[in-house]
C-alpha cells in the first residue's frame, strides 16, 4: 500500500485514508473531489460490533478493490452516513463500488450547506435543462435527529427557491422530468444523483473458508455466489487461471491460496474455519482436514449454490459477473428467477 504524501497525515478524524494512487497528489478536499454515499443492506441490521467488524472488512475489500483499479479512495464518516471521495474517473471508481460485496447502492453525491436556497442552486447549477420548459419534485429523507426543517418543510422551501429560480419550471410530484433528490442533516444537505447499483450480500471474508477448485464456468459461478454470502474462496490446483481472473475482480485475494488464506477475517475476530468446498472431490476433502482433538468441530460441506438454476438464469448470472455495470444481478431481477411462477 502506497503512503500518503506529508500534507494527507493531518487530516480529520472523520476521514479514513482507504488508498492513494500512484500520484501521490491528491488530497482529500481539493477541487475536483468526487462523492458517493454508501449505502449497505444486511451489513446495517447487525448487533453493534457485528457492524462494525463487517464494516472494517468492507472497508479493506474496498482498499484491495482500490489498489487494483490503481486509483485514490477516501471514505469520510459523516454522520450516520459513509461517504466514498476520489478524484478518479467516476465510471472507475463506480466500477469499484460496483464490485464490492455488502454494498447494496451508492448514490453519486454533491455536498452543500443544509439551506433550501443554497440546494436549489446546486440543482439548477447541474441541471442541463435549464430554461426549457419541464416538471420536477423536491423529495427529501431526513439522517439523524430532525433539525430546523422537516424533510417536507425543507423539500418544499427548495421548490419555492427553484420556481423563483428558473420560471420554466413547473411541478409534478408524481412523475417529475427532473427530480431533486436531498438527503439532509444538521450539519449538511446532499443533492444526490442516480443511484448506482451494488452487490449487496455480506464482506467477502466474514464466514468461513471455500476449497475451490474452479475449473468450470458452473464452478466460478457458484464460488461467486458464496463469495456473495460473505465466504473466502480459496483456490486449488488445477483451479482455470482465466476463471479465477474474472472472480479476481471481486476480490483479489482469489489469486492464489496464500493470498486468500492470509486476508481470511471471519467469522468473528479470529481466523475463519474451514466450511467447505465446491467444485471438489467432497471425499478427498473431508480425509484431508479430519476434525482435530479437543477442538470443537463442524462438518464440512459440499456446497451447491447453484442447485435448481435454470440454463438460462446461469446465462444472466454469469454477464453480471463479467460486467456488473450492464447486466443486473438476476437475483435482484424478478423477471428472471421469478420467470417460473408465471408458467
Amino acid at each position: 500500500m502506497y503512503c500518503p504524501p506529508p500534507a494527507l497525515l493531518h487530516l480529520p478524524a472523520n476521514f479514513t485514508i482507504i488508498f492513494f494512487n500512484n500520484s501521490k497528489t491528491v488530497t482529500p478536499m481539493s477541487k475536483g473531489a468526487k462523492f458517493w454515499l454508501l449505502r449497505f443492506g444486511e451489513l446495517s441490521i447487525k448487533s453493534r460490533p457485528v457492524r462494525q467488524h463487517f464494516q472494517r472488512v468492507l472497508e479493506r475489500s474496498l482498499e484491495d478493490l482500490a489498489i487494483q483499479a490503481d486509483i485514490d479512495l477516501i471514505l469520510e464518516k459523516s454522520g450516520t452516513h459513509i461517504a466514498a471521495v476520489s478524484h478518479s474517473s467516476s465510471e472507475v471508481v463506480e466500477d469499484v463500488l460496483r464490485h464490492c460485496f455488502g454494498l447494496v447502492a451508492a448514490d453519486p453525491a454533491r455536498p452543500c450547506a443544509a439551506d433550501p436556497e443554497a440546494i436549489a442552486d446546486l440543482a439548477l447549477q447541474h441541471d442541463s435543462r435549464v430554461g426549457e420548459k419541464r416538471t420536477f419534485g423536491v423529495r427529501t429523507k431526513r439522517s439523524g435527529p430532525k433539525g430546523k426543517y422537516s424533510s417536507q418543510e425543507f423539500s418544499g422551501a427548495v421548490g419555492h427557491f427553484m420556481l423563483q429560480k428558473d420560471e420554466t419550471l413547473s411541478v409534478n410530484l408524481s412523475n417529475p422530468e427532473s427530480p431533486v433528490v436531498v438527503n439532509l442533516t444538521n450539519s449538511k444537505a446532499w443533492l444526490l444523483g442516480d443511484r448506482i447499483k451494488c452487490p449487496g450480500g455480506l464482506p467477502h471474508g466474514v464466514q468461513g473458508k471455500v476449497l475451490a477448485r474452479i475449473i468450470s464456468e458452473k464452478d466460478m459461478l457458484g464460488a461467486w455466489q458464496l463469495m456473495r454470502r460473505g465466504c473466502r474462496i480459496i483456490p486449488q490446483d488445477g483451479s482455470n487461471q482465466d476463471l479465477l481472473a474474472i472472480l479476481a475482480k471481486w476480490d483479489p485475494t482469489v489469486e492464489s491460496a496464500e493470498k486468500a488464506n492470509k486476508a481470511s477475517s471471519g467469522p468473528g475476530r479470529n481466523k475463519a474455519s474451514l466450511w467447505g468446498a465446491i467444485g471438489m472431490d467432497f471425499a478427498e476433502v473431508v480425509a484431508a482436514n479430519p476434525p482435530v482433538e479437543g477442538r470443537k468441530y463442524t462438518p464440512l460441506c459440499n456446497l451447491d449454490p447453484l442447485c435448481g438454476w435454470t440454463d438460462d438464469e446461469l446465462s444472466v448470472l454469469a454477464k453480471h459477473v463479467r460486467e456488473p455495470s450492464v447486466y443486473p444481478n438476476p437475483s435482484a431481477d424478478g423477471k428472471t428467477l421469478l420467470a417460473w411462477i408465471d408458467e
